[in-house]
């Protein structure tokens, strides 16, 4: 079997990167699995059903750049292929788009227990409209999600190809068993780190 890491990545508004990654034991060949990461994004991207995808959940600003699949060696940690491709796939809300920053986690979890069983990966930046009166993520954004990687890993997964939670300190694999997305908005603080931020001044009266 070996370790392949997925890694999608791509601009926000500002100019600044987004990526996130997940890991998956596989008999593919690296080809094979880099070719099935391209389809899981695209069923992402485009929704369990037409008009409820990634896509539409993120504004025109934003786009997919790159897909990337890693072979690592599990005992290692080492890498020992890559294959990457190029792509240009933008949102295609109208609303505008939240901070680089702003971002909804997705939360995976295998039967272990422990932190070691856990993982998580930010999806590219959200929109404005996608925001509730109260602040957090509106449920439709959540429905759309579970429903698409749903779809998305169906699609992926076979009996002897599995996403995975691969630990760099035990160099162990655990197979996911589930995820879930919740209802509030998280930052992943270096989407944000090349920005010049501008400051208006006032004397005090």
């Amino acid at each position: 079997m070996a370790l392949y890491q997925h890694r999608f990545g791509g601009a926000t508004a500002a100019g600044e990167n987004w990526m996130f990654t997940w890991w998956a034991n596989s008999s593919r060949t690296a080809a094979a699995a880099h070719s099935a990461a391209t389809t899981w994004i695209g069923v992402v991207f485009d929704g369990a059903t037409a008009g409820n995808g990634l896509e539409d959940h993120m504004a025109t600003t934003v786009g997919l750049r790159t897909i990337t699949t890693v072979e690592v060696d599990a005992a290692t940690g080492t890498q020992v292929s890559r294959l990457d491709t190029a792509l240009t796939r933008n949102g295609l809300s109208a609303s505008n788009t939240l901070p680089s920053d702003c971002s909804l986690v997705v939360s995976l979890r295998t039967t272990t227990p422990t932190r070691s069983g856990r993982g998580r990966f930010y999806l590219p930046p959200g929109i404005v409209a996608d925001v509730t009166s109260t602040g957090r993520v509106l449920a439709d954004l959540i429905t759309d999600m579970s429903a698409g990687l749903t779809a998305a890993w169906t699609g992926y997964n076979s009996a002897s190809d599995r996403p995975v939670i691969y630990s760099r300190k035990q160099r162990v694999t655990r197979n996911i068993a589930s995820f879930n997305i919740g209802d509030l908005w998280d930052t992943q603080r270096g989407r944000e780190g090349n920005l010049v931020e501008t400051r208006t001044s006032a004397n005090m009266p």
